[in-house]
């Protein structure tokens, strides 16, 4: 998973949450609150179908609404378009209440309107909101002045309420914001710290990669390549020849261990293959069944046994691998001399026939997919 892939997974985990909150408290605010306001009023409305109907609108608005935004799915016109027919609906229902009852013990679709708007352009620009609620304001006011109710107490009455709840709806909305810009700075700072571990990881890795292949020139093949240059080695001695091919077939498998390719362990069984082929020596590799992902480590230790015979090999080979549930195995049958199994590939299950009258070496090295019950 790539930094921007961890950054979208958290911020949006994080903004679900915080629909999820809202998406309750605007529930429990009108089908709980905004009922009992209703019962409550129930005698003083007219006409009674009327504020009905306008919380019945706003109940199929809100849950439209909040089954959007927790998918993800509320478009900006969506928004807008919900958020107007809340406007309007929150109109049809303070009409209904008795004159200068705009605010007071019966009305109830200001504050709702204004909840509706935080929840419907929450994710919208914030003038968006801002406007939404001075209309739901003017609504309110404009129903007080028409009814000769807009006094000084009232007005009083009016700027406490507009501190108490379109305020705190603001401060709400903008507060979900800072702490949706806050998670994904905090997001991102924690990616940059992941990427920046994962690349000193990776630097670690190579170095230690690197290190272990200098140490293997070193141990292996330095003392090799000093003795034929200090002539203390016969490039002519059989073994001396045989060993230079067996350190020309690790030294090829080595190069190409890295490599990026779809089977790594053909390729490198491959690598050891041109060696002998370079030698003169016919060499067929077949390969049956889909090899699983295996450890480079695991993959040394397979071929390591079919390289030894490859080396020895005079004039044929025929390397095969074989991967089933169970297990992987790479064998190869050569016209190599039995000498050649005297070094031990490593710690997997080894078989190993000498054939003397067809003078046939065969070795099969064997890794086990799943461990045995």
């Amino acid at each position: 998973m790539t930094a921007d892939v961890v950054q979208g997974v958290v911020a949006t985990r994080f903004a679900k949450a915080v629909n999820i909150g809202l998406v309750a408290i605007v529930g429990v605010w009108h089908l709980g609150l905004d009922t009992m306001l209703v019962l409550r009023g129930w005698p003083v409305y007219e006409p009674r179908a009327a504020a009905a109907g306008s919380w019945l609108a706003l109940a199929v608005i809100q849950t439209a609404g909040s089954i959007l935004l927790l998918r993800s799915a509320l478009s900006a016109h969506t928004a807008r378009m919900l958020a107007g027919a809340a406007l309007v609906t929150g109109i049809v229902a303070t009409a209904t209440y008795p004159a200068g009852g705009a605010i007071g013990d019966v009305s109830w679709a200001w504050n709702t309107v204004g909840w509706f708007g935080v929840l419907l352009l929450m994710q919208r620009p914030l003038w968006e909101l801002i406007t939404l609620l001075v209309a739901n304001t003017a609504v309110s006011v404009g129903f007080l002045a028409a009814d000769g109710a807009l006094d000084h107490v009232t007005v009083s009455r009016v700027l406490a309420a507009v501190y108490t709840t379109a305020g705190i709806q603001l401060t709400f909305a903008y507060l979900a914001r800072q702490l949706n810009d806050g998670a994904r700075e905090a997001t991102e700072i924690a990616a940059g710290q992941a990427e920046h571990l994962a690349r000193a990881t990776a630097d670690e890795t190579v170095h230690a990669e690197r290190q272990r292949r200098y140490e293997y020139l070193r141990i292996r093949v330095e003392p090799l390549l000093r003795g034929l240059a200090e002539r203390q080695l016969d490039p002519g001695d059989t073994v001396v020849r045989q060993r230079a091919a067996v350190e020309a077939a690790r030294l090829r498998r080595l190069f190409v261990e890295t490599d990026d390719t779809p089977h790594p362990l053909l390729h490198e069984l491959r690598a050891c293959a041109d060696v002998a082929e370079r030698r003169g020596v016919r060499v067929t590799l077949l390969s049956y069944g889909d090899l699983p992902d295996l450890p480079s480590s695991v993959r040394r230790e397979l071929a390591e046994g079919t390289l030894l015979v490859l080396a020895a090999a005079t004039t044929r080979a025929r390397v095969t691998v074989v991967t089933t549930p169970e297990d992987v195995v790479v064998s190869v049958v050569a016209d190599a001399p039995p000498e050649t199994l005297v070094e031990s590939p490593g710690h997997l299950t080894v078989s190993a026939i000498y054939d003397q009258e067809e003078d046939q070496l065969w070795w099969e090295t064997r890794w086990p997919v799943r461990p045995a019950p």
